[in-house]
């Protein structure tokens, strides 16, 4: 399963609801699953803060969004290889929420990609 979010933020705002994953089919786990989250400002600028969530666990305490300097189309994403930074392992039921806050002084571009890989949950032989 996967999400896939584009967007910008103006200066000095969060997103509202302040959650990249809002709204998604896919945003409350429907069993226990493994996540990758990749989040990338797509612009020579940086300086979004984010935090990531999965259920009441912090995975990440507010840090920097990476920067996408390669030069790709906008709205290419996170690269599997380079920008998968945060893994979590989640239950039934659990949110995803990643925030996101813009305290620079201007409009910043991202995309954010999550992977979420159902685990376990089937029956086996007896």
């Amino acid at each position: 399963m996967m999400i896939k979010r584009d967007g910008s933020l103006t200066t000095g705002t969060s997103l509202n609801p302040n959650n990249i994953w809002a709204g998604s089919a896919f945003e409350y786990l429907s069993g226990p699953s493994l996540v990758s989250i990749g989040l990338v400002t797509p612009a020579a600028a940086g300086g979004l803060l984010s935090t990531f969530y999965c259920g009441r666990a912090l995975i990440a305490e507010e840090y920097i969004v990476p920067t996408d300097n390669r030069g790709a189309a906008a709205g290419a994403g996170p690269l599997g290889s380079d920008d998968f930074y945060l893994q979590a392992a989640g239950g039934q039921m659990d949110r995803l929420v990643s925030t996101l806050r813009n305290p620079t002084g201007g409009t910043l571009t991202y995309s954010a990609v999550a992977l979420i890989t159902p685990v376990g949950g089937g029956r086996r032989g007896r």
